[in-house]
């Protein structure tokens, strides 16, 4: 799917089916609501109470998916996905990296979106059957599409990480 390594930092991708005016809106809501506020000197970033500074992109779909996965996604929810959110952290600090993945799965439910989530190695068969039953999971590699409900389980579990 992305490189995850952004200046350094982590990011998530979110595809949505909705178009990138309507789900910009929604990701700005999910900064303010985790508390994040934006650098009044450049406003392409945001930071959270400790510093941590975040930012993020929409642009089309399959900027940085690959054409399969993104019609694996496209095939599991019924729908052509119009953008991608990357959600970047833009610095290694496993602290915002939570706050990172909880954003995603809001905007993911919100916007109908699947959040694509590196695994640090090859997901456990339990892991990826308590995906598929608490949601929907795409499986590209060893990496998956996870949709709101799903990620929301995942956030849950206790092997919970976002890969840098």
């Amino acid at each position: 799917m992305l490189s995850t390594s952004v200046m350094g930092g982590t990011a998530l991708g979110i595809l949505s089916p909705h178009p990138a005016e309507r789900v910009e809106p929604i990701l700005v809501e999910e900064l303010l609501a985790e508390g994040l506020k934006r650098n009044q000197r450049d406003p392409s970033y945001w930071h959270c109470a400790d510093g941590l500074p975040y930012g993020y992109d929409v642009q089309a779909p399959d900027v940085e998916t690959d054409p399969e996965e993104l019609q694996l996604v496209e095939r599991a929810a019924g729908l052509t996905m119009r953008c991608e959110v990357l959600l970047h952290i833009f610095v290694s600090d496993l602290a915002g990296r939570p706050a990172l993945a909880r954003m995603a799965q809001r905007v993911a439910e919100r916007s109908a979106g699947w959040v694509f989530v590196e695994f640090s190695g090859p997901p456990a068969a339990d892991l990826l059957d308590l995906l598929d039953s608490a949601g929907r999971c795409v499986r590209a590699g060893d990496a998956v599409y996870l949709d709101a409900a799903a990620m929301a389980a995942w956030i849950a579990h206790p092997e919970f990480h976002v890969v840098k």
